[in-house]
């Protein structure tokens, strides 16, 4: 058990900070002045799972800020209502105090990161509370099991995928041991296999009496273990159900621009014929610090069509996209592109790497915002943006760059229904255009909505 110092900081309050009361919270953001995200929200989720779910921008985000304090403390808003854990007013307290009670997976994990490497990472938050350093080695062992990524540990944080970044912002929550446990879009970046043992993981905590809130999009991996569902439409509580309800709705989901309720399984679809015009690779190698992540004897990707890279976190999809698009040097083998080589254009996991000006306006132009539903926040900065907005954004810039190669990692993280069949009809209409389209994505609802053919990668070693 927890020493003397960490069970004073921690235990303290578990008693009463598991009660969490948002009271006709209304809130604007300074960065978008011309309306409140979030309008008169009250909730008051119990120990147990909670999912928040809605479009992209409509202010699910912004509600886990308000429970763990970024709102009002980070944040530059306006804000009117109250909200409390236990009986101390969020506003009164100060961000150590929160971090007490309540830890966050962000969206975008690297953003949350202090250290280099995996365990480091996942002792920082307790060093920070004073945790006896046996206990943390404790914690931090236990975060790995239970996350099932001790083969991570001592890893340089550099060197992993995007699902396995998020996987270590899971175990570094995990090991926080605190009572509120809230997660944004834990399962954007995460293979099918990652998200069934993401959702035993969940059942785990809810049996420890654990608050979880969820922020999420896909939503099939959650049946049977929400309590609560809070459905968001322009910053306001549009329904509550209960978990039975909300997953009996069946097809009325997708009429609320919700993702399917069931578990999507792939549409069965050729690989690239070898024959066909287009990016053929061969007998490519790369390898980080001696240790060997891609190796591809040979592999086509067609002009005119869209092709799937599909494979488990950690297996080299998004170091083959930096090869193919000249990010990557590798140690053998060759490119040959049908087209004229050296014109490829990437959208990356990450979109606020590729985020550089100060409008969205500026970013690509309006024919290009509009075709993707952002036309309406061109005035807005870049930053200021929900994570799917974001996403989408950089997929606009990439239209604007009239490359013949275009390849997309996970551009439907964070993205809702409707705009993930808007995604999709991006990437037919330019594979009809003749353009070479490469897509990665975990995403298997995504995928059966645009690809003509697959590939799959597998880990080495």
């Amino acid at each position: 058990m927890m020493a003397d110092t960490s069970a004073d900081t921690n235990t303290g309050l578990a008693a009463e900070a598991n009660i969490i009361d948002i009271d006709n919270v209304s809130v604007t953001y300074a960065a978008a002045p011309e309306r409140p995200v979030l309008e008169n929200v009250n909730f008051a989720p119990q120990p147990g799972i909670t999912l928040l779910c809605g479009a992209s921008g409509s202010g699910k985000s912004s509600v886990l800020r308000l429970i763990n304090g970024l709102i009002p403390h980070f944040h530059a808003v306006t804000q009117t209502g109250t909200v409390r854990l236990g009986s101390k007013s969020v506003a009164d307290m100060q961000l150590y105090e929160i971090g007490k009670s309540c830890a966050t997976v962000f969206q975008n994990p690297r953003t949350q990161f202090f250290t280099t490497e995996v365990d480091s990472e996942l002792a920082f938050a307790g060093q920070n509370f004073q945790v006896p350093a046996d206990e943390l080695r404790k914690r931090s062992a236990a975060a790995l099991r239970d996350v099932g990524i001790t083969d991570l540990a001592g890893r340089s944080l550099r060197t992993l995928s995007g699902g396995q970044v998020q996987k270590v912002a899971c175990a570094q929550a995990v090991a926080q041991t605190t009572p509120i446990m809230l997660f944004d879009e834990p399962t954007s970046n995460l293979d099918p296999a990652a998200i069934i043992e993401f959702a035993a993981l969940l059942g785990r905590l809810k049996a420890q009496g654990k608050t979880i809130i969820i922020a999420e999009h896909r939503l099939y991996f959650l049946r049977g273990l929400v309590d609560q569902v809070l459905l968001i439409v322009g910053g306001r509580v549009a329904h509550m159900y209960t978990g039975e309800e909300f997953f009996g709705l069946g097809a009325k989901a997708q009429e609320l621009g919700l993702r399917t309720l069931e578990k999507p399984q792939l549409n069965r679809v050729p690989e690239p014929s070898p024959a066909e015009r287009g990016v053929h690779v061969r007998g490519v190698q790369v390898s980080f610090g001696g240790r060997r992540v891609l190796d591809i004897a040979d592999m086509c990707f067609p002009e005119g069509k869209v092709t799937g890279i599909i494979g488990p976190n950690g297996a080299g999809k998004t170091t083959l996209a930096r090869v193919l698009c000249g990010l990557q040097r590798v140690q053998a083998g060759t490119i040959e592109f049908s087209a004229k080589p050296g014109r490829a254009f990437l959208v990356m996991q990450d979109a606020h790497r590729q985020l550089f000006t100060e409008s969205v306006a500026q970013e690509a132009g309006p024919e290009f915002l509009a075709q993707l539903g952002l036309d309406q926040l061109a005035d807005r900065h870049p930053l200021s943006l929900s994570g799917g907005q974001k996403q989408r954004l950089v997929c606009a810039t990439a239209l604007s760059m009239d490359v013949p190669v275009l390849l997309f990692d996970e551009p439907t993280s964070g993205v809702d229904y409707h705009h993930l069949k808007l995604v999709a009809e991006l990437l037919r209409g330019l594979a009809a255009d003749g353009k070479t389209v490469i897509v990665i994505s975990h995403d298997i609802e995504f995928l059966n909505h645009c690809v003509d053919h697959i590939v799959q990668l597998a880990p080495l070693g």
